[in-house]
C-alpha cells in the first residue's frame, strides 16, 4: 500500500514538473494539481495534510521532513493568523484532494545572512514544500476525531511493523551469536544478554533505579555513546529509571530495561538489542541508522531504592543551589569592586 501511495505521489510530482510555476508574493513560486471537484477550503476550516519539505536542485532532492514517514498527517487551522500571508494567499485556492508544490530559491531565503546557509545547501537550489490536502473539517471536534483515528492507525501499523522487524532481528542475532560463539540469554522482550561477570544479590526489577557505566556501539563496532570515554563529554555514572515514574528520571530504550532485569549489583554484561527495542525505523542521529541492531557494554555499579534516589537528587539540587548562590555572590562582589574602582577613577579626573 505504501509503495502504491508513493507511486501516485511520484507520478503527480513528475506530472507537476511539466507545468509552469505561478508567481506568488515574496519570491514564492507554486503550482496546484486539482480536478476542481473537491470541497473548497474556507477560513476557519481545519486542514488535514501530508507535508513534505526538501531542498531540490537539478542533481538531487534532499528530504528534510516527510509527514508520511514520520508523524503522519498533520492538522492545521486555516486562518491568516496561523501562517505567513504569502502562503495564506496560495493555500486559499485549494480544494479537498488537491496537491500543491511551493518553492523558494534558497538564495532569497539567506540573502540577508548568507553565512547562515548550511553547507549542504547549494546556491541555485530551492526550498520546496509539497502539500497533499487530504481532508477539510469544519469544527475542532471533527479534526480531533480524525487525529485520534490517525494515531490509533499509526500505533497499530507501528506494532505490526515492530513485530515483523523483531522476528527478523531475532533470527539474525541467533545466527550472529552462534557464528561468534557467544553464549547469551534471551530476555523477556527479546534482548540478548551475555553475562561477563555475575553480580550479587537480587535481580533488578521495576521498583529501583540502576546506576550504570555503559558504552554503546553499532553492529559494525562504531561507538556512538559512552559514559566511560572522555571523548563523549560525560564520564559520570548514568542512572536508569526502571520505575516508570518520570520524577526519578527519563526513560531509556526498551532493550535496556529488558536486559537489566537479568542482572544484579556488580554485574557486567553485553546487551544485543534488536532495532525495535532500540530506536526502530527512525534511528537516532548520524551514527544510528534506521532499523539498527545495537550492542551495549553494561556495568551495574549500584542499585538504588526510590528513597535513596530521591535523597541523592535532593542532595544534588541543594549542592547546585549552593554553587549558584556562591557564583552570584562572587559576581556581586566583583561588580561592587569594579564600581568602586570606576568611582575612584572619576574622582581623579
Amino acid at each position: 500500500m505504501q509503495k502504491f501511495i508513493l507511486l501516485i505521489i511520484t507520478t503527480s510530482m513528475l506530472f507537476s514538473c511539466q507545468q509552469n510555476f505561478k508567481k506568488g508574493d515574496k519570491g514564492l513560486e507554486y503550482k496546484i494539481m486539482s480536478d476542481g471537484k473537491g470541497q473548497q477550503l474556507k477560513i476557519g476550516n481545519f486542514m488535514q495534510m501530508n507535508i513534505r519539505q526538501s531542498i531540490t536542485s537539478g542533481e538531487k532532492d534532499s528530504v528534510l521532513n516527510d509527514s508520511r514517514t514520520t508523524s503522519g498527517p498533520v492538522i492545521e487551522t486555516y486562518d491568516s493568523a496561523s501562517m505567513p500571508s504569502e502562503y495564506f494567499k496560495i493555500i486559499s485556492q485549494l480544494r479537498k484532494g488537491d496537491s500543491l508544490v511551493i518553492r523558494l530559491l534558497v538564495d532569497s531565503m539567506f540573502a540577508k545572512n548568507p553565512e547562515s546557509m548550511p553547507p549542504f545547501i547549494k546556491k541555485g537550489s530551492y526550498f520546496t514544500t509539497t502539500v497533499k490536502l487530504l481532508n477539510i473539517f469544519k469544527s475542532r471536534q471533527q479534526a480531533d476525531s480524525a487525529f485520534q483515528a490517525e494515531q490509533k492507525l499509526a500505533i497499530y501499523s507501528d506494532s505490526i511493523e515492530s513485530a515483523a522487524t523483531l522476528a527478523k532481528d531475532d533470527k539474525f542475532l541467533q545466527e550472529y551469536l552462534k557464528k561468534n560463539k557467544i553464549v547469551a540469554i534471551k530476555a523477556e522482550a527479546g534482548t540478548y544478554v551475555q553475562i561477563l561477570q555475575p553480580g550479587t544479590g537480587d535481580k533488578i526489577d521495576t521498583s529501583v533505579i540502576v546506576r550504570t557505566n555503559y558504552t554503546g556501539r553499532t553492529l559494525d563496532g562504531k561507538m556512538f555513546d559512552s559514559n566511560t570515554d572522555s571523548s563523549k563529554g560525560h564520564v559520570e555514572p548514568f542512572d536508569v529509571n526502571m520505575t516508570g515514574d518520570k520524577s526519578y528520571g527519563s526513560g531509556v530504550i526498551k532493550g535496556w530495561t529488558d536486559g537489566l532485569k537479568l542482572l544484579s549489583k556488580g554485574a557486567k554484561a553485553k546487551f544485543y538489542v534488536p532495532s525495535s527495542l532500540a530506536y526502530g525505523n527512525k534511528g537516532a542521529g548520524e551514527d544510528i541508522k534506521p532499523n539498527s541492531i545495537l550492542i551495549f557494554d553494561i556495568e551495574v555499579l549500584d542499585i538504588l531504592t526510590k528513597a535513596q534516589a530521591k535523597a541523592e537528587m535532593e542532595k544534588k539540587v541543594a549542592a547546585f543551589k549552593e554553587k549558584q548562590k556562591m557564583e552570584l555572590q562572587k559576581a556581586a562582589a566583583e561588580k561592587k569592586k569594579q564600581d568602586a574602582e570606576a568611582a575612584q577613577m572619576g574622582k581623579k579626573k
